[in-house]
């Protein structure tokens, strides 16, 4: 029965899929671009959910209603591309794991320039990067059969697969391209398959791990993992002078366990370790489940969607500041100001400033978001 549901809900998705592709869907606004660009204040790239329809698109203060592009399905990470005088800004639209689509889209003019269609077999874990050139970029997958994790390189412009190669785990979820030119993966242990949508698989064997990998030869240069092999290693974030920070997801199966769990890991040359709670104890409410995270004013700041509110470390894994913020989860830094998204509240932080900016939310986003100007 569950087979035969998800079987339907992916025969829905491609339909309307092949419907964007024929007509081209254009954007639920005219004039975006111009509006645009005649816009000062912050202009954030993320997705939301409007009822059961999922959108993808451009957030500014005082929107009633955001500008966006219909999606055939969630979608999670939304990576901005390079823009030069003969290339306007785009942006990559990656389908929640376990994930079917992927779209280039114009997010000023509001146009949906290139969708794909997941190969047979194959489904997204949700996040992408570019590579040096800037011609490809690498994307998360599961192969659907094995529940191996695969890193793929794409073609920019079409979409289609290139070659792929063992992500080094299970899950795999948010990678960066490292300084060096080698990807850094977050295989997050835990296993989907499109059969069975969300459900997770395999919680008590759950092996989370950071990967790198060489790019070039897709060869497991090094690994490193946690004690607990119930915390899922899931997003990251550069800090300025290299140390990595790991957004968790604490799958223990009792709920006191959730509670005293980690949010933030640091890899600080080869060793990896949680940080602690300040002082021992996580904030009320904590679940075990952070949504994001960014370097931004000097520190590394986690989101807690479940929790309501935003929390703070150095690179050394001192834990310096709270600040609560209901549904807090997409977390975007941009230089000396960043912004944090809620169920109806977004803060916008400039660094000259000690208190947030406020702005009103008419929807909630989705895990991610870009900050693209102000």
């Amino acid at each position: 029965m569950g087979t035969e549901l998800a079987m339907r809900a992916t025969s829905t998705r491609r339909a309307f899929l092949g419907q964007a592709m024929a007509l081209g869907l254009a954007g639920t606004g005219l004039g975006a671009h111009a509006a645009a660009a005649r816009n000062t204040a912050p202009r954030v790239l993320t997705a939301w959910m409007r009822g059961e329809q999922s959108w993808a698109g451009i957030w500014t203060p005082g929107q009633t209603s955001p500008r966006g592009i219909a999606l055939p399905a969630r979608a999670h990470q939304l990576l901005v591309l390079p823009a030069s005088g003969q290339q306007p800004l785009q942006a990559l639209v990656l389908a929640r794991r376990p994930g079917e689509y992927l779209l280039r889209m114009d997010p000023l003019r509001n146009q949906a320039l290139q969708w794909h269609t997941m190969e047979d077999d194959r489904y997204l874990g949700g996040h992408a990067a570019l590579s040096a050139s800037g011609n490809t970029f690498f994307t998360t997958e599961t192969d659907g059969d094995t529940g191996q994790g695969l890193v793929a390189e794409r073609d920019l412009l079409t979409l289609e697969k290139l070659r792929e190669f063992p992500s080094g785990g299970i899950g795999p979820h948010a990678l960066l391209l490292e300084p060096t030119g080698t990807l850094i993966v977050a295989n997050g242990g835990i296993l989907n398959l499109p059969e069975t949508g969300r459900r997770k698989l395999n919680i008590g064997r759950m092996d989370s791990n950071l990967t790198r990998l060489d790019v070039h030869s897709g060869q497991v240069l090094a690994q490193y993992r946690l004690d607990d092999h119930y915390l899922s290693l899931r997003h990251l974030a550069f800090a300025p002078d290299g140390t990595l920070g790991i957004a968790l997801q604490a799958e223990h199966p009792a709920l006191p366990d959730r509670r005293q769990a980690p949010a933030l890991a640091l890899l600080r040359g080869d060793q990896l370790r949680t940080v602690d709670w300040n002082p021992g104890e996580a904030p009320a409410a904590w679940d075990g489940y952070a949504g994001d995270v960014c370097w931004a004013g000097n520190l590394f700041w986690a989101s807690a969607p479940h929790a309501g509110w935003l929390a703070s470390w150095s690179t050394q894994g001192e834990m310096l500041r709270t600040q609560a913020l209901a549904g807090a989860g997409a977390l975007a830094a941009q230089g000396e100001r960043w912004l944090a998204g809620g169920e109806a509240t977004a803060l916008l932080y400039r660094d000259a400033l000690p208190l947030p900016q406020r702005y009103p939310l008419p929807v909630a986003w989705d895990n991610h978001a870009t900050l693209l100007s102000f």
